[in-house]
């Protein structure tokens, strides 16, 4: 049966990961090691990395991979894989990720998406790429998914870090209770917050949750963590928040506040698509183009005329 983990915490020495991405240049200062952590509360119709919205072990499924041999046939106990036209298919509705298929599958067409690793077992990680950070003032970003979602796990990795005197990182849509993000900010040096839409009811309809916990937690944050800098991320969604009202709006806002180094733009991009076929999910936005320069560069004038430093990645 899969592990699966509560959607509070976890216990704070193991959580859930489903990547390790190294020499990363674009989540914190120098060089970085990227620790993607499994969990989400929202469910973002772009979501670049689909296999992290669950707090819990997962399948993925390679076609181009399988030789169709059939294990996988012989040993799932619920029927959720069959055979037709000579091609393994699988009825994700009958899966419940048990991973007794990955077990027989000698070529890899079948993975876990994630694993449980404890907090030492990510620190001996990030410590392979240590000359890495000294040499560009670098360190290691948490990401996910939502490193909220396993707070425990997180504030520890952190902690472990700055031991080490590693620069640390964590990037957040905001959305938790603020009891979670009291441990986590103690060991954290930089933040990328997430402000996906400035009005409530149209960011429900894209990520699945209103934004009023995420504006107070930022509006606390750049308050009480003076020595923390702060980036406020907006991905840039066609059809979603890619007006001048809301990038206006989402300025006006951000000039407010205190401690905040700058706005970036993240454009749309489709990356992750293909991630979503692998775990049986249907990728809604296949339509969407990615938002031209000019748009881009429309939006960051309009960011920077309220005093504010914008970047577009």
């Amino acid at each position: 049966m899969a592990t699966a983990l509560k959607n509070d915490c976890f216990l704070r020495e193991k959580g859930l990961v489903f990547n390790i991405e190294r020499y990363a240049v674009h989540d914190g200062p120098g060089i970085r090691t990227i620790i993607f952590l499994s969990g989400c509360p929202l469910q973002c119709l772009w979501c670049a990395n689909p296999e992290g919205q669950q707090l819990k072990q997962q399948l993925s499924f390679f076609p181009d991979k399988c030789t169709g041999c059939k294990e996988c046939i012989l040993i799932c106990p619920h029927k959720a894989i069959e055979q037709k036209n000579n091609k393994i298919i699988m009825n994700w509705d009958k899966c419940n990720h048990c991973l007794k298929c990955v077990e027989v599958c000698s070529n890899e067409a079948r993975k876990s998406v994630n694993k449980i690793m404890n907090s030492e077992q990510v620190l001996k990680e990030v410590m392979k790429d240590l000359p890495f950070y000294h040499r560009s003032n670098g360190g290691v970003t948490l990401s996910g998914g939502e490193p909220l979602m396993q707070c425990d796990f997180s504030a520890n990795i952190l902690k472990l870090c700055k031991k080490e005197g590693i620069n640390t990182a964590i990037e957040t849509s905001g959305y938790s209770d603020w009891g979670n993000f009291v441990e986590i900010l103690k060991y954290t040096d930089f933040i990328f917050y997430d402000i996906k839409h400035m009005d409530t009811k149209e960011h429900k309809y894209g990520t699945g949750v209103g934004n009023e916990k995420i504006l107070e937690n930022l509006a606390k944050i750049s308050i009480l963590c003076k020595d923390i800098d702060i980036v406020v991320r907006i991905p840039l969604i066609p059809n979603f928040n890619d007006t001048e009202k809301n990038i206006y709006s989402t300025a006006k806002y951000v000039k407010t506040l205190k401690n905040i180094s700058k706005i970036e733009l993240l454009p749309y991009h489709k990356l992750g698509a293909m991630k979503y076929e692998y775990i049986g999910k249907p990728y809604l936005l296949k339509e969407l183009d990615s938002p031209k320069i000019e748009v881009l560069n429309r939006f960051k004038n309009i960011i920077q005329s309220n005093d504010i430093k914008c970047e577009i990645l």
